[in-house]
């Protein structure tokens, strides 16, 4: 059975005329009667009555009318999920997020996301939050992460959430249980990122407003990324601070342990940057949109 021989017949039946149909159709009479007949001979039944009014339909053309309907909404979701199918056109969102970020927060919200639009395709950098702030000012990237708030006349700063951070330490580590105040953890040997790491400007922002000049602080090494400043803090080679999210394992295993420091809060930002004055293509807007509405509830 034709499927266009249905669809004309509910044509038919909704004009109430054959000559009103066909002229709808943009086809001759005489060949929308042929495929009427096509139809009643398919299904052995005779469909629609002729009169002066019109056509009227047979109770067996009730029937039809009724399943038509039905069959061609069927057949238009199966044409709809057949495209969906298909190689979609792929629209690119670049992506740069600081490394904590990039690593441990985002890889949830960009699959989440593409639940949501399988058309997008994220093309993503990880780098110090300086290098993103830069990738965003140069157009290499069109949204970043990072975990600071900054102040840029070109850019858009919108705070997403806040960031925990946690004292670690190996369990061989007998000073920093000794330790009571930000001072006592001051003096102990401390492991930190680069000056281009957001996360180090969190932690030298946290000494500074309690009164600790950063340069008074006991820095062992400064090492390139989180997992080896994680490494060397569960050898005893010292100890950091870092985002909770980035040792929940470690510190759910016992290799590392966190203190509380009393009155002291470790928190840093979770912002979202992007170009203030340039016109985003629609689907960069809606990801941002989408992000301020909804981006602090899919980090991982």
């Amino acid at each position: 059975m034709n499927i266009f021989n249905l669809s004309s017949f509910i044509e038919i039946v909704n004009e109430n005329s054959i000559s009103k149909a066909a002229a709808k159709l943009h086809m001759s009479q005489s060949a929308l009667s042929q495929q009427l007949k096509i139809l009643e001979n398919d299904l052995n039944c005779k469909l629609l009555e002729r009169s002066n009014r019109g056509v009227v339909t047979t109770e067996e053309g009730d029937i039809v009318y009724r399943y038509s309907e039905i069959f061609l909404e069927l057949y238009k979701n199966m044409e709809k999920e057949i495209e969906e199918v298909k190689v979609p056109e792929f629209k690119d969102i670049k992506i740069a997020s600081s490394n904590s970020m990039c690593e441990y927060l985002i890889p949830c919200t960009l699959y989440t996301y593409r639940k949501k639009d399988r058309n997008i395709r994220f093309v993503t950098k990880c780098d110090y939050t300086k290098n993103v702030i830069e990738d965003i000012l140069k157009y290499k990237a069109d949204v970043g992460f990072i975990t600071m708030a900054i102040e840029d006349k070109d850019l858009v700063c919108t705070k997403l959430n806040d960031n925990d951070l946690v004292l670690i330490y190996s369990p061989n580590n007998k000073e920093v249980d000794k330790a009571k105040t930000l001072e006592d953890i001051a003096s102990i040997g401390f492991l930190i990122g680069p000056e281009e790491s957001g996360i180090r400007k969190a932690i030298e922002n946290i000494f500074i407003s309690n009164n600790i000049s950063f340069e008074n602080v006991n820095i062992h090494m400064e090492l390139g990324s989180i997992e080896a400043i994680k490494t060397s803090v569960i050898e005893n080679h010292g100890i950091s601070i870092v985002p909770y999210v980035t040792v929940k394992k470690e510190l759910y295993l016992g290799t590392l342990k966190t203190k509380e420091i009393e009155g002291i809060s470790l928190k840093c930002d979770i912002c979202m940057i992007y170009q203030k004055n340039y016109q985003h293509e629609e689907h960069i807007n809606k990801f941002i949109e989408y992000m301020n509405k909804f981006g602090k509830d899919t980090f991982c």
